[in-house]
């Protein structure tokens, strides 16, 4: 086993946050903080399926978007940016309910995904948060060639996450809340630790959500 992955004590967190736009590691950086904590990893993504199985269009119209409106991922990517903004807020209440579980039962799991956004944060508390921005939109057409080779260069999808994640960077920043470059992708898990471990570490009170391809399991940032 890799020594960056060996299992460390119990962390004294119960919701470790990992939010950030599309295509800039949270997935990667989740597993391996998951590995290192021995901790479950709930994902975003498993949240909005469970809701598009449970409700119509009519019940969370911002939720099902993507799926109603397949067409509007192609807009300018400035529409497509308040769109994943909207759907985030819509979904802030469900992803709330997840972090209050996980600490009123005191059972640790990291919660990574594009939905979140970032809440006011605590020292010291339950619930840490750490936010991934890449700016480099060159950089976030290869990771999403490199994930996905046979969709081709998706620059649209790129500028998109861009223009994204420097909107929730700042909110981060605001809010209190760490904003990390994922490069060099090498050491990124052991940065993260630090950043929500040591006597500065933040905590995103139940951290809010965001972001877009069409919708079958990703949404067109995710």
């Amino acid at each position: 086993m890799d020594c960056r992955d060996a299992v460390e004590s119990p962390p004294d967190w119960r919701v470790l946050v990992v939010g950030g736009a599309s295509g800039m590691g949270k997935t990667g950086v989740g597993r391996a903080l998951a590995r290192r904590y021995d901790v479950p990893v709930v994902e975003v993504d498993d949240i909005v399926e469970a809701l598009l199985a449970v409700t119509l269009p009519e019940h969370l119209p911002e939720v099902h978007f993507w799926r109603t409106h397949p067409e509007a991922a192609h807009r300018t990517p400035e529409s497509v940016v308040e769109r994943q903004i909207a759907i985030a807020e819509a979904l802030e209440p469900a992803i709330e309910a997840v972090v209050a579980n996980h600490v009123g039962t005191d059972t640790p799991v990291i919660l990574e995904g594009d939905y979140i956004l970032p809440g006011p944060a605590t020292p010291h508390g339950p619930v840490r948060a750490v936010f991934l921005h890449e700016d480099d939109e060159g950089q976030v057409t290869a990771n999403y060639l490199r994930r996905e080779p046979e969709a081709g260069p998706q620059r649209h999808r790129a500028r998109v996450s861009v223009l994204y994640g420097r909107w929730l960077a700042a909110q981060a920043r605001a809010a209190g809340v760490p904003v990390v470059a994922p490069r060099p992708w090498e050491d990124l898990a052991g940065r993260v630790a630090e950043t929500v471990g040591d006597a500065a570490t933040t905590t995103a009170a139940p951290a809010r959500t965001a972001a877009p391809q069409s919708l079958p399991r990703r949404s067109p940032a995710a």
